[in-house]
């Protein structure tokens, strides 16, 4: 009897769309696994690591473009969600203002603050798959013991190194490589930024909290005033004022300077805009003094004002905790052309009001130290050390553990370790509410998900172009299981999300969120077929481990079989490894199609292969932590680590004879 696996196909090469997935480091390990499941219907997944900076530039400026011509074709991003609107919707405003459903609800959402309307424009998102929402995941941090204090909040992902107490000299462990920059004018979200600068309002995990602003007013919408907290002073001993966010504003809304807020603000301000120092000095954002949109003024010292061209509700809190306030001394001085490359920038000479102050770099770390001037009293722990690290999370926690560090962020996803040093007292966990966000961005001008116009069957009826672009992102999302990503990478940690809008934002208080979306391999099938693909969702996803292994090393895998959209029970999980391969390990999956396995591969390398009964192999898999253009994932031994020292050893000793000879020759021709 045929195995129902035999007839397994898969859409054409030459006709079904490339899709390269982006993602920043915190994305990596989810990453790898949403490409896994995309392929998994045929489709060309090719997971593709970008810095932040790199993954900003694609999607904010090279959004026409294709991930192979500089821009990108999908991006899965991991954040922290304060309670806003999604940051990408205008995106989506751009592809759907012909529809109106979006674009029109986020201008009254915008106008009134009505969360019924932020509603029903995440809604209208949902109903067309502009975006796939893949979880809601609580950040976990691994914590030493002897570290109290900590509270996390929902803007950062950082429990705030000013609460802390009881050790005095503090490590903070990241994930990722060093920043270039600390400002969070360019986008640095980074323990520095947050540590060193500070914003007019501050989220917090139970909504917004003054800071640098103490009292605001509006009227209508359209004009702010804002009071200063008085005694604040920047850490080179300058008293904050008025005029210093008139200057950050100002420096932020200038295009050569390349700020990730400055669109927004045009958006928000006008892009003509009147400046207006306390001594009455004014400024124009167009360099002319023709009738401006917006002003900003400083009135005194201690208060400013804002005057928008077109009511916007959420000035407060959206506008104002976007507002980060710099010396204006220091801004001035540098110039905005010249900021982003500056030694500010960097950090080695960034002044902020924070509670720390930059006192050291040195590669893969900043050193602060607490700020003896700060407004609200001297931080607790005086030295904190944020060091840059891409370890492994068993590594990270090892090191914890040791005492080389003392807090150890979520997204080295320790999830699998939780409860791990409890018993002995050795680490202590914190947790936090389900405000991190994880979903893919899709690219709108994309001839395939985006306009339709390359898909099978809109050449045959180019008047459904757009419907069958819209079948192309259901049966995307429909191919993300997102329950067993929730299980697999985060141990309940994470829940299923149905919006990018997460259920503890305040918008959307006592508003029903979309239902959750669910896992439908066989809809996936259909709507493949619909726009003009034969593809029948079969295959085997993966969990994350490490893409090489030292000799000796155990080897976990975790995962699941389905076929057309359905758990695929009893079906044979095989290891094959070495050189050649042999099975080394074999499972045979639960009535869901999950496995769980823990083998020990000689040296060589490995791949994974799914079979059913009937003995008929159905897939053989490398596993997505190592790209197809790599190979399958290597086990190294020591020879093979150290191959090239024993060539240098053998070429050494060789000329060492071929000398020896040519003395002891020498000597006996005498």
């Amino acid at each position: 009897m045929a195995s129902p696996l035999s007839g397994l196909a898969s859409a054409s090469p030459a006709q079904a769309p490339s899709i390269d997935l982006a993602f920043t480091p915190s994305g990596e390990t989810l990453g790898f696994m949403v490409a896994a499941s995309l392929s998994s219907a045929g489709l060309t997944a090719t997971p593709s690591p970008l810095s932040w900076s790199s993954a900003y530039q694609r999607v904010f400026y090279e959004s026409a473009l294709n991930f192979s011509e500089g821009g990108y074709d999908a991006y899965l991003y991991v954040q922290a969600l304060e309670p806003q609107v999604n940051p990408f919707a205008p995106l989506y405003a751009l592809v759907a203002g012909s529809e109106g459903s979006v674009a029109a609800n986020l201008t009254d959402y915008e106008r009134t603050g009505s969360g019924a309307f932020l509603a029903a424009a995440e809604t209208a998102i949902y109903e067309a798959y502009y975006e796939l929402p893949i979880l809601y995941i609580k950040p976990l941090w691994a914590v030493s013991p002897g570290l109290s204090g900590l509270n996390p909040t929902c803007s950062a992902y950082y429990p705030f190194p000013w609460d802390w107490s009881g050790i005095d000299n503090v490590t903070y462990l990241e994930y990722g490589i060093q920043p270039s920059t600390v400002l969070p004018l360019f986008g640095s979200s980074g323990l520095p930024a947050y540590a060193v600068f500070q914003p007019l309002v501050q989220p917090t995990s139970s909504g917004y909290e003054p800071c640098l602003a103490v009292n605001w007013t509006e009227e209508n919408y359209t004009t702010w005033v804002i009071q200063l907290r008085s005694g604040v002073r920047f850490q080179n001993g300058e008293p904050m004022t008025a005029d210093d966010v008139v200057w950050s504003v100002k420096t932020a809304m200038d295009p050569v300077t390349g700020s990730v807020v400055g669109g927004f603000y045009r958006d928000v301000l006008g892009d003509d805009v009147k400046f207006v120092l306390s001594n009455g000095t004014s400024y124009y954002s167009n360099g002319t003094t023709s009738s401006p949109q917006g002003e900003v003024v400083a009135l005194s010292d201690q208060v400013v004002e804002f005057k928008l061209p077109r009511p916007f509700s959420l000035f407060y809190p959206l506008f104002m905790s976007s507002v980060y306030v710099y010396p204006m001394s220091s801004l001035a001085k540098i110039g905005d052309l010249e900021l982003m490359n500056s030694a500010f920038s960097r950090g080695s000479s960034a002044v902020g009001t924070g509670p720390y102050q930059i006192v050291g770099i040195r590669p893969g770390a900043y050193v602060l130290r607490a700020f003896q001037g700060y407004w609200n009293g001297s931080a607790r722990v005086k030295h904190v050390t944020v060091a840059f690290s891409t370890v492994s999370a068993a590594q990270a926690i090892g090191m914890l553990e040791k005492g080389e560090v003392q807090v150890v962020s979520y997204d080295f996803w320790p999830y699998q370790f939780y409860g791990y040093g409890q018993a002995n007292a050795t680490v202590k966990w914190l947790t936090g509410q389900p405000v991190v966000y994880a979903g893919v961005l899709l690219n709108l001008n994309s001839p395939y998900w985006g306009t339709g116009a390359y898909l099978p069957a809109s050449k045959v009826n180019p008047l459904e172009k757009s419907i069958y672009a819209q079948e192309l992102r259901e049966a995307l999302s429909c191919l993300m299981p997102r329950a067993y990503f929730a299980q697999a990478l985060f141990y309940g940690f994470a829940q299923p999300a149905s919006s990018p809008i997460t259920p503890l934002q305040a918008a959307y208080a006592g508003i029903s969120l979309p239902p959750e979306l669910s896992y439908n391999g066989s809809l996936a099938s259909e709507d493949l077929a619909q726009v003009g693909y034969n593809s029948t969702v079969s295959g085997l996803a993966l969990a994350a481990y490490p893409k090489s292994l030292n000799q000796g090393e155990p080897l976990h895998l975790t995962g699941f079989a389905e076929y057309q959209g359905k758990p695929l029970g009893g079906a044979i999980i095989t290891v094959m490894a070495g050189k050649p391969f042999k099975e080394v390990q074999k499972v045979t999956t639960t009535p869901m199609g999950t496995f769980n396995l823990t083998v020990y591969p000689p040296s060589g390398s490995y791949y994974v292969e799914l079979t059913y009964p009937g003995n008929e192999t159905a897939m053989g898999l490398i596993p997505p932590l190592s790209s197809p253009v790599e190979g399958p994932i290597k086990v190294v031994n020591w020879w093979e680590a150290n191959a090239i020292y024993l060539v240098v050893l053998v070429v050494l000793v060789a000329l060492l004879v071929v000398l020896v000879f040519h003395y002891m020759a020498s000597r006996s021709g005498r």
